[in-house]
């Protein structure tokens, strides 16, 4: 008879296996999808060969591959970030759209995109200023009205619909300018470049890391602060550091590609669900779940046949997310079990 230790190593393999296939097959069909459909061989010989076909690798290294490979950083963002922002409010309905961070990072992002003397490269720093500032209002409200989990949801939409607000009164004042941030109400990769990689994936992989680090540490801190102090762990220092750093995980992405909703939500709780309640299974695999999934329904949303341009990512996401939050809001309610 297995032990459960073997039962998880084997679940686990399985899934990474299984999640690795999928991956695989979403980054080609990325690279193949578009107004100037590819074939397999052709993204694979010019991926290898740029000089066989200048136009098509034009395609595949200017415009394709960059938005596939963003779509993977900011899944993977989303995921992680997730599954850090649920463990520290001990809500299971918490992900960095719902709690308000994500349109409070827009609206950062976008208001410095509307300061000229402000270079692109500090995009992401107005964005993590606007992020943080959101969630940690949340929270405020949150204990002020002493609701619980779903108080703390309510304040979250509370503070993302104001932000959102802000962004379309914004928006609305700057017309010349509309056109550089409207995709940020909605979420969309189809402007996606490799300055925004060059940007984005340095403070992605920093973030990560030192996330991955702490995931013990978070796991204790779930039981308690003072079982957490007992173990030599400065709980509200940890507690603080981890929230800084998820909410510039976030932000970093959400700077070029806008709102978008339910990723960091869902992918956390498929690893749970799965796998695992180990935060040190959770991060990780719940970054590469998001990452996924992000990507999924940015082909989706590049295979639609829409005249009026692609439609924003967030419709496919938020079909994908929302059944899943109502289930957890019935299944879970206020409860949080780890």
């Amino acid at each position: 008879m297995l032990t459960l230790a073997k039962q998880r190593k084997i679940r686990l393999l399985i899934y990474l296996s299984f999640l690795s296939v999928l991956l695989f097959l979403s980054f080609l069909s990325s690279l193949m999808i578009g107004s100037f459909p590819l074939s397999p061989i052709e993204v694979f010989e010019n991926l290898i060969n740029p000089e066989k076909n200048k136009t098509i690798s034009t395609i595949i290294y200017n415009y394709r591959l960059p938005r596939a490979l963003f779509a993977l950083i900011t899944g993977f963002s989303l995921g992680i970030s997730g599954g850090v922002i649920q463990s520290l409010t001990r809500n299971p309905l918490a992900d960095p759209y719902i709690t308000g961070m994500a349109s409070g990072a827009a609206l950062g992002a976008a208001i410095a995109f509307l300061i000229p003397i402000i270079s692109i490269y500090f995009i992401p720093f107005f964005a993590f200023l606007g992020g943080i500032s959101s969630i940690l209002l949340t929270i405020f409200l949150a204990k002020k009205a002493k609701a619980g989990p779903i108080g703390f949801i309510l304040a979250g939409i509370a503070i993302g619909t104001f932000a959102s607000a802000l962004l379309i009164f914004i928006i609305t004042l700057a017309q010349e300018k509309a056109h550089g941030i409207i995709y940020w109400i909605y979420g969309s990769f189809s402007t996606s470049k490799w300055s925004d990689i060059i940007i984005t994936l340095p403070i992605v992989a920093f973030c990560s890391l030192f996330l991955f680090i702490n995931a013990r540490d978070l796991n204790i801190l779930l039981l308690g602060e003072e079982h957490a102090s007992q173990l030599g762990i400065n709980a509200k220092r940890l507690w603080i550091l981890m929230l800084l750093i998820s909410s510039l995980c976030v932000s970093s992405c959400v700077a070029f590609c806008g709102i978008i909703g339910f990723i960091g939500l869902v992918a956390p709780h498929m690893i749970r669900l799965i796998l695992s309640s180990d935060n040190r299974f959770v991060l990780p695999l719940g970054g590469l779940t998001g990452a996924f999934l992000l990507l999924l329904s940015d082909n989706i949303v590049k295979s639609s046949i829409n005249p009026f341009g692609e439609m924003p990512i967030s419709t496919i996401t938020s079909i994908m997310g929302v059944p899943f939050f109502i289930y957890l809001l019935i299944k879970k309610g206020g409860r949080y079990e780890m």
